[in-house]
Parts: C-alpha cells; sequence; structure tokens
C-alpha cells in the first residue's frame, strides 16, 4: 500500500500595526483597491474609532512596507509603525 505525501511550501506571515492619518470611510474608499488587489496582503484593517487610526496588516512575509508607504503618500496619507509603551 502506497501512501501519497504531499508537502506544501508555506510561505510566513507578517504582522504589521501601524498609526495612520487616514480618518474616514471615505478615505478607506480611495485606498482600499491597493489593499484589496495586492497579492502579498492577506487581511487588514483600519480602525476609525482609534485616535491612531490604527491600521493592521497581516501580509505574506515578501510584502515590502516601503511599497505600501510610498503608495499611501502618493494618495495623501501618512502611516508609520506604532512604538511600544512601557506603561
Amino acid at each position: 500500500m502506497e501512501t501519497l505525501v504531499q508537502a506544501e511550501k508555506s510561505v510566513g506571515e507578517d504582522v504589521h500595526i501601524m498609526g495612520t492619518s487616514i480618518a474616514t470611510q471615505h478615505d478607506i474608499n480611495q485606498v482600499s483597491w491597493y489593499f484589496e488587489s495586492h497579492e502579498a496582503i492577506i487581511r487588514w484593517s483600519i480602525d476609525l474609532m482609534d485616535w491612531e487610526k490604527v491600521m493592521k496588516l497581516v501580509v505574506k512575509d515578501y510584502f515590502e512596507l516601503d511599497e505600501l508607504k510610498r503608495f499611501l503618500a502618493s494618495k495623501g496619507y501618512y502611516v508609520g509603525e506604532l512604538q511600544e509603551s512601557n506603561n
């Protein structure tokens, strides 16, 4: 009896938590196509209720964060990694 063993190479995932200047649903509508169409972005969210407008990205480990920053800057938005607090 033969056993078929298949191994699928999985690509690692990274999580990025960032503050943004994306403040309204209109702002999200202006950039959501980028997140939806980028093949390296697995999941994304922006918390409009948080004062830092926190963006959470789950991406494949080859995702270029600088590409995202350049894209958002070209649309007039800021994005930056959040610093951890020791409080």
